[in-house]
């Protein structure tokens, strides 16, 4: 159930009594912006440290302890042009309150002191020492991701395929940037989320959403909002192939490959492109699985994963260095044998069962339906799980073949051995 409650606020909530616990997030969406995305990724690491009510990091967690051990957790995410600060409580549901606590109420209302009403000094700033500690987490969480080396290509050839584009930045921003954000911007980036970032509020659980709506629209009527312009991007069009490499002391060479889908603008297109990619290389039977590694050993792993929000797909593989041009040639000749027609019943059936039994599992956890619905919000199309399926089974080997010959690559990042330039 979707409802609006106040300038570009919503609160979406799935209620489902099979769970114990509720979970809340609030989510700021604001178009992915390279001056803004590092003091942005900032906000929510700082936001969890405390709130008026709660001032210290001690305060917080005696009041999450007398909620049952509730999580508070923060992070930061991006889908097509959009970075989404994320900042979610869970706790345990009024049912199982041993005092009859209102869970559901109390929760809404620390979550909404933690976002929009947090600890400031008299000068409008948040407390040093949490700035100081939660830059180190960010910049930490930043180098982790650049130290793994698979991840560190993708992020390579992301940036290479969308140069220019709003997705190709970083959904944490850069370390660089990172270490010299002041006190005052931090505040200034905190107070310009709430008042122009479109905010989706998700509820999911056995609890009743309307105790979620009453305290976070009465805490919203007091903000000033503005907020920007955040209507889902057109998908990318082909752009020019684009090739680079990098030298690093590294063991297994890391070869990504981008792939622009012509820009698939229904959603049966898009289906349509989510088979293809989990045919090509996202199941282990798939062509890439069961050529490029088994039957010719020319990698240790392969994948390929289709972003819909940008309608390019990614293949990613660790190779030997001297098998670069030859795996290349083979990954590319395998989607040109889909988009000869070479797909088998069998292929095309099993693939589908696969998609279908990852859309079964959607609904195990509170995280799996809250992601799962925010995406349908931000891709502008609700569907539940079962009938997102029901629109897989719908797609036919033809228009998979059809998407194969729509695919063009367009960006080619290799990460060889040998010492970093």
């Amino acid at each position: 159930i979707r409802k609006k409650i106040g300038n570009e606020v919503y609160i979406n909530s799935v209620r489902d009594e099979k769970f114990k616990s509720d979970r809340i997030t609030v989510n700021l969406i604001t178009p992915l912006d390279r001056k803004e995305a590092t003091v942005n990724a900032l906000v929510p690491f700082v936001l969890r440290k405390g709130c008026k009510s709660c001032p210290d990091f001690t305060e917080l967690n005696k009041r999450l302890a007398k909620m049952y051990g509730a999580i508070l957790d923060a992070d930061v995410s991006k889908q097509g042009g959009f970075q989404i600060v994320e900042l979610l409580l869970q706790f345990a549901d009024d049912k199982f309150a041993i005092n009859g606590e209102e869970m559901v109420k109390e929760g809404a209302k620390l979550l909404s002191d933690i976002v929009f009403d947090p600890n400031l000094d008299e000068n409008g700033l948040f407390p040093k020492k949490d700035l100081e500690l939660e830059k180190e987490y960010l910049i930490d969480t930043i180098n982790s991701d650049l130290n793994d080396k698979r991840t560190y290509a993708i992020h390579r050839a992301v940036e290479m395929e969308f140069e220019g584009e709003p997705f190709g930045v970083s959904r944490y921003g850069y370390a660089e940037e990172a270490e010299k954000i002041t006190g005052e911007e931090l505040a200034a980036a905190w107070r310009r989320l709430i008042k122009t970032a479109r905010i989706e509020i998700m509820f999911v659980g056995p609890g009743d959403p309307a105790a979620v709506e009453e305290v976070f629209a009465k805490c919203l009527a007091l903000a000033e909002r503005e907020p920007l312009e955040t209507e889902k991007a057109p998908l990318v069009p082909y752009k020019e192939h684009k090739e680079a490499k990098e030298a690093m002391d590294i063991v297994q060479g890391k070869l990504v490959m981008g792939f622009r889908m012509g820009a698939p603008a229904t959603e049966r297109e898009k289906n349509a492109a989510r088979v293809l990619s989990a045919m090509y290389g996202g199941t282990p039977f798939s062509k890439l699985f069961m050529n490029v590694r088994e039957k010719l050993s020319l990698c240790y792993y392969v994948t390929s994963h289709f972003e819909r929000g940008t309608g390019v797909m990614f293949v990613d593989c660790g190779i030997e260095f001297e098998s670069r041009d030859e795996a290349q040639s083979e990954i590319l000749r395998q989607l040109e044998n889909i988009a000869n027609g070479g797909i088998t019943e069998e292929e095309l059936a099993g693939t589908k069962l696969i998609i279908k039994n990852s859309l079964g599992s959607v609904e195990d956890s509170l995280s799996g339906i809250d992601n799962w619905y925010m995406t349908c919000v931000l891709d502008g199309l609700i569907l539940t799980p079962e009938e997102d399926a029901a629109e897989i089974d719908k797609i036919t080997a033809e228009e998979v073949a059809a998407m194969a010959k729509r695919a063009k690559l367009s960006a080619v990042f290799f990460l060889e051995g040998g010492k970093a330039k």
